[in-house]
């Protein structure tokens, strides 16, 4: 149960920057006034300027990809070589 609290807190963190990425929200009112229905269009733009998701995702791929090198190197390279075959004698003949 500890470990569905904490993906589901996980995951609504990074819902939550995702949101925060998102270009432009574009947002639609009706106002009645009287018998005519006005439509008005409000735009709002993003909090952060493109250059700090640019940065943002630059470091975060570096990021994952040091770590990824890491979990590589450890399960690959840095096991032991173990023979697979075993060597048969051979009896002279």
């Amino acid at each position: 149960m500890k470990s569905f609290h904490r993906f589901f807190r996980i995951s609504f963190i990074l819902l939550v920057i995702l949101l925060m990425f998102s270009q432009e929200v574009e947002a639609r009112r009706k106002i009645l006034r009287g018998r005519k229905t006005l439509t008005r269009t409000y735009m709002r733009t993003s909090a952060i300027p493109g250059w700090v998701v640019a940065l943002l995702i630059g470091i975060a791929q570096m990021v994952f990809g040091g770590m990824l090198y890491v979990l590589l190197k450890v399960c690959i390279l840095d096991k032991p070589i173990q023979a697979r075959y075993q060597q048969v004698e051979r009896a002279e003949a």
